[in-house]
């Protein structure tokens, strides 16, 4: 079992300091849409986020297995929120994810690689609303020219 402890402080109005274990402190705030600052991490964001960033650690652990160093990664997460009969919702988080490998025989690989990433994001799998994963994988230029 491993536990994960975060602490907020309340700075003022609708913004206030996440820390966790003598990690770099994060401002976070009301998201803009409920009259927050457009500068500051929200819960909202964090979500997506935490997503994302779930997704590619899995992803950098399936590759490596997979004896695939990636030349490039590069990911985007939307996270859709919407009124529900039960309140306000995340109904389903897209995340785009971008890859770059260095031989045209890893590409297949890599994308297996993630495909199983995402099917193993403890993050992803602990969410009630669906995410799903949009994958490219591309061979850089230099392997289409051997």
């Amino acid at each position: 079992m491993w536990r994960y402890e975060t602490t907020v402080r309340w700075d003022s109005g609708k913004e206030g300091k996440l820390n966790s274990g003598g990690k770099h402190e994060i401002s976070v705030a009301t998201p803009p849409e409920f009259g927050g600052p457009h500068n500051i991490w929200s819960p909202e964001d964090l979500v997506a986020g935490a997503v994302a960033s779930c997704v590619m650690t899995s992803s950098l652990f399936f590759l490596e297995k997979a004896g695939i160093e990636p030349h490039s990664y590069l990911s985007k997460a939307e996270a859709v929120m919407e009124k529900t009969s039960a309140g306000l919702a995340f109904t389903g988080i897209q995340v785009d994810v971008n890859v770059s490998v260095e031989a045209e025989d890893e590409i297949e690989k890599a994308y297996n690689a993630i495909e199983k990433a995402e099917k193993s994001c403890p993050v992803s799998k602990s969410l009630a609303c669906e995410v799903s994963l949009k994958i490219k994988v591309d061979c850089l230029a230099t392997c289409r020219e051997s």
